[in-house]
């Protein structure tokens, strides 16, 4: 007797139900890396966009375990669906020059009504006169100003020990398709002398007051089918450059539920 077919929307259901919100692995050659994207909460209204809050992770090592084998990664692309938008009319901005070179207490202080996110990063420092070392570091991130007519996203990464910091600039545009939010970064001339990032992870997140209404730095609604509840959607897509050449692609698909 043949099984009798489920309708295509009551199979996606149930798939929404069975997939785990785990990071993506992708490997090219030795290198391997992923990445991981979250947004809280997931229950959200079917058409009016809400606050929400975006976290992106990606780690990168050798498959031979040794941490001074890794390629030095120079870009970061993270592309969000087109359901994500990012609002900061009316919310203050800050310049790279006033954060670098500052500790994040300083940062805070001369930029505190403009921080929209914070993160770490983890890198290889590489200098010639000693062994390579490993650092880790705080991120704090920063509504910046428009350059070219994009939107920049400023974040300052600041370690204690060895004190040092840099800033990742990252540009906002957008595009058609899917993933219709993009964030971008190459990393500094000057860290590119001796940063080896093997980790970062970011999170945006900021509500504010704007012509007596409450606004988010970034809000989204869940578009789930007419009559369903739930949706499985292409969320997040991130493409790592690294210096040799090597790129990766990875893309995670979340789950949002229709606020009741």
């Amino acid at each position: 007797m043949r099984r009798p077919r489920l309708p295509l929307a009551v199979a996606a259901l149930l798939l929404c139900a069975a997939i785990p919100a785990r990071a993506e692995v992708g490997q090219e050659g030795s290198l391997i890396g992923t990445f991981d994207a979250q947004l809280r909460p997931s229950s959200l209204p079917r058409e009016e966009p809400a606050a929400v809050a975006i976290r992106v992770a990606g780690d990168f090592r050798d498959a031979s375990g040794d941490p001074d084998q890794l390629p030095q990664l120079r870009q970061i692309k993270v592309a969000i669906n087109r359901q994500g938008r990012l609002f900061d009319r009316g919310l203050p901005v800050c310049r790279v020059e006033k954060i670098q070179p500052a500790r994040q207490e300083v940062a805070r202080r001369i930029c505190g009504d403009a921080i929209v996110g914070s993160g770490h990063v983890e890198l290889r420092v590489h200098i010639p006169t000693q062994p390579a070392f490993t650092v880790k570091a705080n991120l704090l991130v920063f509504n910046g100003p428009r350059r070219n007519g994009h939107k920049l996203i400023l974040a300052q990464a600041y370690a204690r020990n060895p004190p040092g910091a840099f800033v990742l600039t990252f540009r906002v545009s957008r595009q058609p398709g899917t993933f219709g939010t993009v964030m971008s970064t190459t990393l500094p001339r000057a860290a590119q002398e001796w940063a080896f990032l093997t980790h970062f992870d970011m999170n945006l997140h900021r509500t504010y007051t704007y012509r007596g209404r409450l606004r988010s730095y970034i809000s989204a609604a869940c578009s789930a089918p007419e009559g369903f509840r739930s949706a499985l959607f292409p969320f997040a897509r991130a493409t790592y450059g690294f210096v040799d050449g090597q790129r990766l692609s990875l893309a995670v698909a979340r789950v949002c539920h229709v606020a009741q």
